[in-house]
């Protein structure tokens, strides 16, 4: 009887610590509103979260020099909008408002209160749509390359001619374009190589995005910036500056740092440098807080 009761106190404690070890696993799958999965890392730990979103046909394997760097001080989640990275592709509108809901499912599944979000290239957009979605739990937003000039418009033939560059890019991506469009300086083999790993998955919906950003960027936006209540800077190459004065009309808080020496992916290019600029915007961020308290 009493090696019978053992066995059964062993089987509870082995279910149980079982049932806690399953609990403690970070969540990394999210649903987002239209049911796609979405995959994401989820690292670190601290009170202000970190969202990093990465650009068209890219995913979140293009912070790997950051997360771990961030994850020291922060909870850092790296996001796979769909379509690309891990995450699913069963997406009938490609829309930017659509990933803005991926963004969003991560913060509800990863259970995020104090969000700052990160995005770069086309994330920048992204991530203003997912703040007109959870305003409550965003509290600050680095844009990273995303654009320029707020006011600028993209007629058709100037859409078409970068369908035309940006298409062949991803469908034969070589070295030199990679230089030549201006997205890589150091490094460049081994960061032509990145990428192509990263374009190694199903494209479906790559060129729908690609002509989505720029319809966005002609019509929303401006109304993404009018609904920003919460700091909002950007880390730009030296060579790709901001116009501040644009910004500040829709945002008075807008701040642009930059920085020389790199390409569009900066965070490959100049890492040192890119993580720490990176870190004082944070902190810029998070210092405007206890004031606006």
């Amino acid at each position: 009887m009493k090696q019978k009761c053992i066995f059964i106190l062993s089987l509870l404690a082995f279910f149980l610590i079982t049932s806690l070890q399953c609990t403690n696993e970070p969540v990394t799958v999210a649903t987002s509103a239209d049911g796609v999965e979405i995959s994401f890392s989820n690292t670190g730990q601290g009170e202000t979260a970190i969202l990093l979103v990465h650009g068209w046909t890219n995913n979140k394997t293009i912070w790997d020099l950051q997360v771990p760097v961030l994850a020291e001080k922060y909870k850092v989640i790296a996001v796979d909008l769909a379509g690309h990275g891990e995450s699913g592709n069963k997406r009938t509108e490609w829309s930017m408002s659509a990933f803005g809901e991926d963004i969003a499912a991560v913060v509800k599944a990863a259970k995020l209160d104090n969000v700052i979000l990160v995005g770069f290239s086309l994330g920048g957009p992204a991530i203003l749509e997912a703040n007109k979605i959870i305003p409550e739990k965003v509290r600050g937003m680095i844009l990273v390359d995303a654009f320029n000039n707020p006011e600028q418009q993209y007629p058709p033939p100037v859409v078409h001619m970068m369908d035309s560059i940006m298409m062949d890019l991803i469908e034969n991506p070589t070295v030199e374009k990679a230089v030549g469009l201006g997205f890589v300086v150091n490094n460049p083999e081994e960061s032509t190589e990145k990428v192509k790993k990263m374009l190694d998955r199903d494209q479906t919906g790559w060129r729908d995005i690609l002509h989505e950003n720029f319809r966005w960027q002609n019509e929303d936006c401006i109304p993404a910036l009018e609904a920003v209540e919460v700091p909002l800077l950007t880390i730009n190459p030296m060579h790709s500056m901001a116009e501040i004065g644009i910004f500040t009309k829709y945002v008075p808080s807008f701040e642009a740092r930059y920085l020389a020496g790199t390409g569009h992916v900066m965070m490959w290019d100049v890492t040192e440098d890119f993580n720490r600029t990176l870190e004082e915007s944070i902190q810029v961020i998070l210092s405007m807080q206890i004031i606006n308290r």
